[in-house]
């Protein structure tokens, strides 16, 4: 007979199981990309619906003076700080029994749900980073769009390089080896920091650059979350969502480079049947005999050297909104500081 969820459910036992299979499955948010810490699940665990986060001024570009006998630095140049702005984004998925029950026939149950649950959340995180990357370059529309990271999208003589319409496109307007090579350097001094950072792309572009530049995909590179493709020494990921249809005709893709730790996570504990923006919940109704499962989490993903400054319609922004170049600003000094780049292809 199979198990039922009530026959499985404790609150604890899930969620401690849930944080550790997102902890174990190879994503974009188990990647180097990735920089975690207590004063993010502070910051996601408290009030708002924005919060200040706080850094300090990149100090590394100020020239240093000539020592002189008896006399102090002519120039004291301190070290200034800054102020992020990051959206704190509280969102929930219910499922019933039914959604389940092709996975409760099986020899462990409890390992499935919460695995696939667990795959869920980091696809819809997944998804969320998408939306956040397309704010901040502008890069869900038409090209040329002003955006807060806009001198990070790669161009030719001003102009990206993708066309709408799928006539007349040539080799100038897809994905290669130099499109890659030159999008790097948009990230002059920080393009070292790409190997424990990501390339993100959409599965065609993958294909498309392996077919032009197999030499420089690796694969089997170890890793305790499994084997993890790379091209030029950077891992690579894939995500189909980083697609749209050209306004005529055709499709463009759009694609990422990003650097080691340059995107903050926090996330307020999740508490089990209790009534909470973070919980993970159960309720049984006899009445129809149904069961159900809710998963309610609160969390930040925060791009380094950025600042929120949306007005979310609702108590939390939407991916909609996130996608917004308007929603976002520059609070670094530089956009090459935020270790970021962006190219839009048409394959």
């Amino acid at each position: 007979m199979p198990a039922t969820i009530s026959d499985l459910w404790i609150p604890d036992l899930w969620i401690l199981g849930l944080r550790e299979k997102q902890a174990t499955f190879p994503t974009v948010f188990t990647s180097g990309i990735i920089t975690k810490s207590p004063l993010l699940d502070s910051i996601a665990t408290g009030p708002g619906t924005s919060v200040n986060i706080p850094s300090f001024k990149d100090i590394t570009d100020q020239a240093d003076g000539i020592q002189i006998e008896n006399t102090p630095p002519v120039t004291d140049n301190g070290i200034g700080s800054n102020k992020m702005i990051g959206v704190p984004l509280n969102r929930e998925t219910k499922n019933s029994v039914t959604a389940m029950a092709g996975q409760l026939s099986g020899t462990q149950p409890l390992d499935e749900i919460l695995a696939q649950m667990a795959m869920r959340r980091l696809k819809q995180r997944n998804t969320t980073l998408i939306a956040i990357m397309r704010g901040l370059f502008g890069s869900a529309g038409a090209a040329g769009v002003a955006a807060a990271l806009s001198a990070n999208r790669y161009a030719v003589n001003g102009t990206e390089i993708f066309t709408e319409a799928a006539a007349g496109q040539s080799a100038a307007n897809m994905i290669s080896p130099d499109v890659f090579i030159f999008s790097k350097a948009l990230l002059g001094e920080l393009q070292d920091d790409l190997e424990g950072g990501c390339f993100i792309c959409h599965p065609n572009v993958k294909a498309r650059l392996e077919s032009l530049d197999a030499l420089n995909f690796k694969t089997g590179v170890p890793s305790a979350l499994g084997p993890i493709n790379t091209y030029r020494g950077i891992p690579i990921y894939v995500s189909s969502k980083l697609v749209r249809p050209g306004a005529t005709s055709g499709y463009v893709y759009d694609s990422y480079l990003i650097a080691r730790g340059v995107i903050g996570y926090g996330e307020k504990p999740q508490a089990g049947d209790s009534t909470d923006v973070a919980s993970l919940q159960y309720w049984r109704n006899p009445d129809i005999n149904n069961e159900m499962v809710y998963d309610r989490t609160r969390f930040i993903i925060h791009p380094n050297g950025m600042k929120w400054v949306g007005v979310p319609a609702d108590p939390s922004a939407s991916n909609a909104e996130l996608q917004d170049p308007d929603n976002w600003k520059l609070a670094f000094q530089s956009p090459d500081r935020t270790g970021m780049v962006c190219f839009r292809t048409n394959g």
